[in-house]
């Protein structure tokens, strides 16, 4: 059974996105109702009835601050350059503050080439996007103000315990000392909370601008540190060819000390066992630190990039439970992200995903 005539047509016109499809030089073919409705109701150009028109020519010859990168976009489409080009942007006016997707793809049909052009109103995934990063704004500020002014009372406790201490040194016995040296290193555990929940909120705003990172360099300094660590467990830790990315070089630093100190951390009772390499894939370099350490159940995978959220005690293991949520903000800023592959017993890999330069 074949379509029928007209069919086609039918159904673009039920679509909600606004649909022009192009030729081989770009000129309009045709659009849906959806098209025409719209440059109808703003006075577009090209306009509604914009058949024969040709579109790359409009951009070309438009004062808007994307047309140039419109017209490029369509004109590499149409070329064999890429597939699909994509642009969000915004349509304002003194009366409404919208925003538009625009997506162009090539296709064939009866070996001709054709660009199909969509236009969909993103304005309320927009506004639901702005709502979230004003909310993570505010969250941040609010936990470097309580992070921040934790600090004075905190070093006074500290320094009143440590007075008592001596001042009364002969006076207390074995329970007074002892009773003074869980509050001295509750006092510090807390204090180094508060500095890993400060270093966590001040990410974004406290970053340096990005620029080349030569992680191998990187990953030497970090190794150079903690040598010493792995030298007293006997362990060995192995490095493989590291590329040159964008980003804040203190924050990778920290990403990766972390995730080494994690990985010697937890080898659990044999020496620790780590290596580090990267490999491209898709524009993008996914650099992946393992190690053959105590491993983490499945169900807690999620869990460990969780601010204070511990799988183990600190009887067992020292730390503040900030190291890995801190690893994965910072990998978010630099448009990256962090997972890990891990299985109770036989280690795990922290997969880092940085865009290639």
């Amino acid at each position: 059974m074949e379509i029928p005539e007209g069919l086609g047509s039918h159904v673009l016109d039920t679509l909600a996105p606004n649909i022009a499809v192009l030729d081989d030089e770009g000129a309009i073919l045709g659009t849906n109702e959806a098209w025409k409705s719209f440059a109808e109701e703003n006075e577009l150009q090209p306009p509604a009835d914009g058949v024969g028109v040709n579109y790359i020519e409009v951009f070309e010859d438009s004062d808007s601050p994307h047309a140039e990168r419109v017209a490029e976009g369509v004109r590499a489409v149409l070329e064999d350059e890429r597939e699909t080009f994509t642009l969000e942007y915004p349509c304002h006016s003194p009366d409404s503050h919208r925003w538009f997707q625009l997506t162009v793809e090539r296709t064939r049909y009866e070996d001709e080439l054709y660009a199909v052009v969509s236009r969909r109103n993103i304005t309320d995934r927009k506004l639901s996007e702005r709502r979230v990063e004003e909310s993570n704004e505010r969250l941040q500020q609010f936990a470097y103000a309580v992070s921040h002014d934790l600090q004075e009372p905190l070093r006074m406790i500290t320094s009143y315990l440590g007075l008592i201490e001596r001042r009364y040194e002969d006076e207390l016995d074995e329970d007074g000392r002892e009773f003074i040296e869980f509050a001295v290193d509750g006092a510090e555990r807390m204090r180094d909370m508060i500095e890993g929940l400060l270093e966590y909120s001040r990410v974004e705003t406290r970053g340096d601008p990005f620029e080349p990172v030569d992680l191998d360099t990187v990953l030497e300094e970090v190794s150079t540190d903690l040598q010493m660590a792995v030298d007293d467990d006997d362990g060995e830790l192995t490095i493989g060819s590291l590329p040159m990315v964008e980003g804040d070089r203190s924050q990778l630093r920290r990403l990766f000390q972390n995730l080494l100190e994690n990985a010697i951390t937890y080898s659990g009772e044999d020496p620790p066992r780590v290596h580090v390499e990267a490999e491209e894939s898709d524009g993008e370099w996914i650099v992946a630190v393992s190690d053959d350490g105590i491993g983490i159940a499945p169900g807690d995978q999620d869990r460990i990039f969780d601010v204070f959220d511990r799988l183990h005690s600190r009887e067992e293991y020292e730390g503040t439970g900030i190291g890995l949520a801190l690893c994965e903000r910072i990998a978010e800023r630099h448009g990256g992200s962090i997972e890990v592959d891990s299985e109770p017993g036989e280690g795990s890999t922290f997969f880092v995903t940085l865009p290639a330069p």
